[in-house]
């Protein structure tokens, strides 16, 4: 597995995982997690904290949207899908945050699939059952 210290920009170093806690901490998002480092030239030393991209999958691909399209409110979190012209909520909660040039997304889970059209900017001032007509963002990449 590679990783990074902060300490050390630039710097790329590689471990083998040896033990997983398998708790995770939803406040953080993070894991311990232990790997065994060949540190010949003592780059590392104890307390630095490294950067890992852990790979993970999912069972099915995942639907992103952009930040401005989830709404929230005292509630409830959502997006607003257009189906046949009319306005809906939908619950959904969020995943990882993805940054790409064309700008960033935010990972979402809920009643969606791909296809759907959702709002570019989700607000609560759209209400459900509304009649809109749909004008088509361009699509950025």
């Amino acid at each position: 597995m590679n990783f990074t210290v902060p300490a050390l920009p630039g710097e790329q170093f590689t471990g083998v995982v040896q033990r997983i806690s398998h708790s995770l901490d939803a406040k953080t998002r993070t894991m311990p997690v232990e790997l065994d480092v060949n540190n010949t030239l003592g780059k590392l030393a104890p307390g630095m904290f490294p950067e890992v991209s852990w790979p993970a999958r999912r069972p099915r691909p995942s639907l992103f949207v952009p930040p401005t399209a989830i709404a929230t409110t005292t509630e409830r979190t959502f997006v607003i899908r257009v189906r046949e012209g009319q306005v809906e909520w939908v619950d959904i909660k969020r995943g990882v945050a993805m940054n790409q040039p064309g700008g960033d997304l935010i990972e979402v889970f809920g009643d969606l699939a791909p296809g759907d059209q959702i709002a570019a900017r989700g607000t609560d001032e759209l209400r459900p059952g509304i009649h809109v007509a749909v004008k088509r963002a361009a699509v950025s990449r």
